[in-house]
Parts: C-alpha cells; sequence; structure tokens
C-alpha cells in the first residue's frame, strides 16, 4: 500500500510540475484569448425588410423581396416572397440563407412558384449578437445566381 501511495504522489507531482512549466513557458500573455470571430459595426441598410418590402434591380428586371410576419424573429417561420421572380424563369430555385457578421452555417430553402411569386417558408437561426445581418442568396439548381438581398435581425 506505501508503494502505491508514493507511485501516486511521484505522478501527481510529476503532472503538476509538467502543467506549470507548460504554462509558464509554452504560452505568453501576448497571446490574445480566442473568441468566436463576429462583425459588431455594421453599416446602416439601404431598406429595412423589418419594415417594409425592399425593390432589387437584377438583369434589368424589378423584383421586391419581403418578409412575413414583420418584424422578423430568430426560431420563428417567416415566409419570404420574391415578387415578379416568376420572371427570373429558374428551373429549380432555391434560396441560401447564411450569416455575414457571424458564421451561422447555411440554411438551404426551396422557392415555390405561385402566379408570379416565389415563396419559401423559412426558419432562422437564433444568435448571441444584438443584430445578425443575413444574406439571402437566390439559386438556381443549386447554384448562386448573383442575385441576394441582406437583412438585420434584431435580437
Amino acid at each position: 500500500m506505501k508503494k502505491f501511495l508514493a507511485l501516486f504522489s511521484f505522478l501527481f507531482i510529476a503532472v503538476g510540475l509538467f502543467w506549470v512549466c507548460y504554462k509558464f513557458f509554452m504560452t505568453s500573455s501576448d497571446d490574445p484569448p480566442e473568441f468566436a470571430n463576429f462583425s459588431t459595426t455594421l453599416e446602416p441598410l439601404a431598406c429595412d425588410m423589418n419594415k417594409a418590402a425592399c425593390p432589387v434591380d437584377f438583369n434589368g428586371e424589378q423584383l421586391k423581396f419581403e418578409l412575413d410576419p414583420k418584424p422578423i424573429y430568430a426560431m420563428r417561420p417567416v415566409t419570404l416572397k420574391i415578387t415578379g421572380g416568376a420572371k427570373l424563369a429558374l428551373k429549380e430555385p432555391g434560396l441560401e440563407i447564411y450569416g455575414l457578421n457571424m458564421d451561422m452555417g447555411v440554411i438551404r430553402a426551396k422557392l415555390e412558384q405561385k402566379g408570379d411569386d416565389l415563396v419559401a417558408q423559412v426558419v432562422l437561426s437564433a444568435c448571441v449578437v444584438d443584430i445578425m445581418r443575413y444574406r439571402f442568396d437566390v439559386t438556381d439548381k443549386g447554384s448562386k445566381i448573383g442575385l441576394h438581398i441582406d437583412f438585420d435581425l434584431k435580437i
């Protein structure tokens, strides 16, 4: 029993010394702490989709992006409507939604044609920052076509 206690004490002291030496010699007080990479300074948007539909010119076509209900809340279903979107003649219209000021992953949704409009139901991810800026990228067959709009989700 005394051998076991002596071996355990020796290992405990050796591990403690190793940890102290590592912290003292291998890390520096100049090393910045690692935090999540996100931007807290955002330029104001030209149009606020929390208040009204926003017009976008794309390839000579006038389109409007609208979210319902307003204001937008995280983790609640939101309907995106692109008025005039059928004029784009997309074969497999879809959306890629992602954060601009923090990596929140990519949300993909299919756009359905309803009359002259393209419509999708989405649920936006919650975030820890006060204002999360998202981008809606319109896709065709999974490829971005260059049509997008940005909006802010306020927590």
